[in-house]
């Protein structure tokens, strides 16, 4: 059976406000470190999910919890602190509203606190290094020890198990980006996608939910497309989604996609090589076909506070780009109607969109 048509009409436009996928702004609970620590004891210790259930009191929660009161005060104190919990007229502890609207996204919560964890840490021990030694940093800080491609060639069990932290942490990242950055593209325009450096499939995954009648290819290290495998196994899109190790700068790219994506993948490149492989991902697009990349921009120093929740993008902060980098790159490849926009995540993401010349097959 074949897949269903698109719709006459795209349901969503380039450039086009995101409706229905805002980010969830977790980063106000993260904003100050030992009160996102706090969080982190608090979600470990059971103590956000006795006070999901109902209001209690300080005792109820020591005696369901094992902490000693005088213990458990000082960390409901941060927890209070931090816009977690406040206390009802009748003394019992509630969970604010404001951080009820985000205990769905539990999962990226933990994902980033657990990183902040890593990368605080970082940036502590080798702030000079960070600022006028970038070599020494990247040698020495543990961030960068996770991120390691070269176990990534071969998929061994021992490879598998070194790279999934880092894969299960994107992944948890990529669920909550994908929504807005879709909002913004006009699937129904498109039957095939060729997302590049896709990582565990989940933003193909989310496309092809999205689009019934999309197939898509994800391209990735060896041992990242099995762990996406694993990632899709037991989810619909899985028959949609087909995964294709390769090196984007060395290998053949899959052609006949008639769009093609870069999501979070090109600023781990130098900047000749992400313009080659802008290059590359252009001749790959089928003819009328359509090249997109979503990046982190800049941080926005002098707009937005430095905070602890900054730290997980101001470790990668070197590496992230003008906008008019990709354009130029876009250009020189020879796409045409490019755009540029802006979404607005944890922090500002460009959307660069670029079309392939020539009539659609």
């Amino acid at each position: 059976m074949s897949p269903p048509a698109p719709p006459a009409a795209a349901a969503s436009v380039p450039g086009a406000p995101a409706a229905d996928h805002a980010f969830p702004d977790v980063e106000r609970f993260l904003r100050h470190e030992f009160e996102a620590r706090a969080l982190a004891a608090a979600l470990g210790r059971g103590v956000i999910d006795r006070l999901a259930r109902s209001a209690a009191t300080i005792a109820a929660l020591a005696a369901e919890t094992g902490l000693a009161p005088e213990r458990l005060a000082l960390l409901l104190g941060l927890l209070a602190s931090g816009g977690v919990i406040a206390a009802a007229p009748d003394g019992t502890l509630a969970l604010t509203p404001a951080f009820r609207a985000v205990l769905p996204c539990r999962d990226l919560l933990e994902a980033k606190l657990a990183f902040l964890d890593l990368v605080s840490d970082d940036l502590r021990r080798l702030f000079p290094a960070f600022i006028d030694d970038p070599e020494r940093f990247l040698e020495q800080a543990r961030t960068f020890e996770l991120f390691r491609y070269d176990r990534c060639l071969v998929a061994t069990p021992e490879n598998c198990a070194a790279t999934r932290p880092w894969v299960a942490y994107t992944t948890c990242l990529t669920r909550y980006e994908a929504g807005p950055i879709l909002d913004r593209l006009d699937l129904g325009a498109h039957r095939r996608l060729l997302d590049l450096g896709g990582n565990s499939g989940e933003f193909a995954a989310r496309a092809c939910a999205r689009a019934p009648w999309l197939s898509a290819t994800v391209v990735d290290l060896p041992v990242v497309c099995a762990l996406g495998r694993d990632n899709l196994a037991n989810r619909a899109e899985a028959a949609r989604v087909a995964f294709r190790p390769a090196d984007m700068l060395r290998d053949r790219l899959p052609e006949g996609h008639d769009l093609v994506v870069f999501k979070s993948v090109l600023h781990d490149w130098p900047p000749r090589e992400a313009a080659d492989l802008v290059a590359r991902a252009a001749a790959a697009v089928a003819p009328g076909g359509r090249l997109v990349v979503a990046e982190r921009g800049p941080m926005p120093f002098g707009t937005r506070p430095v905070d602890y929740a900054s730290a997980a993008n101001l470790v990668f902060a070197p590496f992230f780009r003008d906008a008019a980098f990709y354009l130029e790159a876009f250009r020189r490849a020879g796409l045409v109607a490019v755009t540029a926009g802006t979404i607005d995540l944890d922090m500002p993401f460009h959307l660069v969109q670029g079309r392939k010349t020539g009539e659609p097959a």
